[in-house]
């Protein structure tokens, strides 16, 4: 996760400016984040005592972000963690509690400190392949139950820049889009392509495999537009 490449106050708004920046694309993006969602309730199975940590959260409050806080029943047992300010989220939704992270270093919590730990369409930004480790090592450590969501490589729509098929080739998609409009997303510390395979060889070694890797967000079968990993 890196900071906004326009220089805007507000860190995540890169995320949201290509792949969402149209009607249609916010309405698909909209319908995807309802699925898991649904997949979130339904295989975790939170209650109104069960205390959870979304990390990652977005600075950039919209139609598509932020979907566990947008549809959550219980919104004071959920701590927002972002490397933001937290003004947005804590405007938008007053009953969670906000505690900015910092890229790359541990989170600031104790262990097992939480019930659940998730994210969504973070992992993908957080750098290189043993971050990703890290970073999947953290929400184990710090809750029981996991569930982290990604953009499946294999949807025929690239999400951050909303191109078809190009990113099916890492390689020309970093090379037909380098010093263009979408130079940001060329950079594998910024954004790289992930799938069910490779985030099972991203998993840490130490701790305990995932329950279940299944596809979610817009239903295609295996080219669905998410990939979400549960453990519990």
């Amino acid at each position: 996760m890196t900071s906004n490449p326009d220089g805007s106050a507000n860190i995540d708004s890169v995320y949201y400016r290509d792949g969402a920046s149209n009607s249609l694309a916010m309405k698909a993006l909209k319908t995807a984040r309802k699925a898991m969602f649904d997949l979130f309730m339904r295989e975790l199975r939170p209650n109104e005592a069960s205390r959870i940590v979304d990390i990652g959260v977005s600075d950039d409050e919209n139609e598509g972000a932020n979907f566990l806080e947008k549809s959550y029943p219980w919104p004071r047992n959920i701590t927002c963690a972002g490397i933001g300010t937290g003004e947005a989220i804590v405007r938008a939704y007053p009953d969670v509690t906000f505690t900015q992270i910092i890229p790359g270093q541990p989170l600031p919590f104790p262990d097992q400190s939480f019930d659940i730990a998730c994210s969504n369409a973070v992992i993908e930004h957080v750098g290189s392949r043993a971050q990703r480790t890290a970073f999947i090592a953290e929400h184990l450590r710090v809750a029981r139950s996991v569930f982290i969501t990604f953009p499946n490589r294999w949807f025929p729509v690239e999400h951050h820049t909303g191109l078809p098929l190009m990113h099916y080739s890492p390689w020309l998609f970093r090379k037909a889009l380098k010093g263009t409009r979408y130079d940001y997303w060329v950079n594998p510390q910024n954004m790289d392509f992930l799938d069910r395979t490779q985030i099972l060889k991203d998993w840490p070694a130490d701790k305990p495999r995932p329950t279940h890797v299944v596809t979610t967000g817009l239903n295609v079968g295996p080219f669905s537009s998410n990939v979400a990993v549960i453990c519990k």
